[in-house]
């Protein structure tokens, strides 16, 4: 599937990473939103809801793999965002270690997982994990990227731009081809998929316009692929013309959990108009520029 060509006006995806966060005298704010410190305790109790549900899931087979080893790494600050220790789980083939010894450069697939931008952990894909390093023989990395509303966005976003950059940076040690990288997620790890393309395409572009060009990384990963499962693409538009578009209008979360998500993820609703938010609201040329050929949804 390629990029679709039509898309409504909006700010070139280089503004975009401040624009958003400026909500115009137009825009209606909403009545009395919940506090930060509201959403974060609800957020909680769901994620401990959430751990004892896959908890459960864990027990029909075939059961989850654990990751083959773990990676830590320091975050850059690309937008005014803290830097944050983050977490990779690598899910690797059987001879992977001696294949590398002998030069071999996996294909890799960089996972973001769902769960609305507030919950959710590197573990929940383990099954797609398994299933995709057993059959293509690749490498699948799922990051573990910082959930609001504790972090909103554009963390998440920001994130998964530095674990690409780490990835690629570090491509010999992993042995990995930094040439091949396919991104695939769930739900909003599908909107990531998206919105990590189109924020590095910004990202390095301001770095090539700064007057010293060191800081251009020397090996810049090259995305060949997106998978994505239900994404949401568009958040201009409302919940309830998300939901009457859907091809399955009866297996959507309930409204109290989505609005949780929004106002946990979006500081503004002028968000909702940056491309790193709504990829449909992003330019053709941002789009033909950034994402691949190769898009499955």
């Amino acid at each position: 599937m390629h990029a679709p060509s039509q898309h409504s006006p909006s700010p070139s995806p280089a503004a975009a990473t401040t624009a958003p966060f400026l909500t115009p005298k137009s825009t209606k704010t909403r009545s009395n939103p919940p506090s930060r410190c509201f959403l974060t305790l609800q957020a909680r109790i769901w994620r401990f809801l959430a751990q004892i549900g896959f908890w459960l899931h864990t027990f029909p087979k075939p059961s989850p793999s654990a990751p083959s080893f773990l990676r830590h790494f320091t975050t850059t600050a690309l937008d005014g965002t803290n830097c944050a220790r983050l977490k990779l789980a690598f899910y690797v083939p059987a001879d992977y270690a001696r294949q590398i010894q002998r030069g071999k450069r996996y294909p890799v697939v960089v996972n973001f997982h769902g769960g609305g931008f507030t919950m959710g952990r590197t573990s929940d894909d383990a099954r797609w994990a398994a299933m995709i390093v057993r059959h293509v023989s690749v490498v699948l990395v799922a990051v573990a990227y910082r959930l609001a509303p504790e972090c909103p966005f554009p963390t998440a976003v920001e994130d998964g731009v530095c674990a690409l950059l780490h990835i690629s940076a570090n491509a010999d040690a992993l042995g990995i081809d930094a040439r091949n990288i396919c991104l695939s997620g769930f739900s909003a790890g599908g909107n990531l998929a998206f919105t990590i393309p189109l924020r590095l395409q910004s990202h390095l572009r301001s770095l090539r316009h700064e007057h010293d060009r060191r800081h251009v990384p020397p090996l810049l990963p090259r995305i060949t692929a997106i998978i994505a499962w239900y994404p949401s693409l568009d958040y201009r538009l409302s919940r309830t013309q998300r939901r009457a578009a859907s091809l399955a209008p009866g297996k959507h979360l309930p409204a109290f959990l989505t609005n949780l998500f929004d106002a946990s993820y979006l500081p503004s609703h002028a968000c909702v108009t940056s491309p790193f938010v709504s990829p449909a609201a992003a330019t053709d040329e941002a789009l033909m520029a950034a994402l691949p050929d190769d898009i499955a949804l």
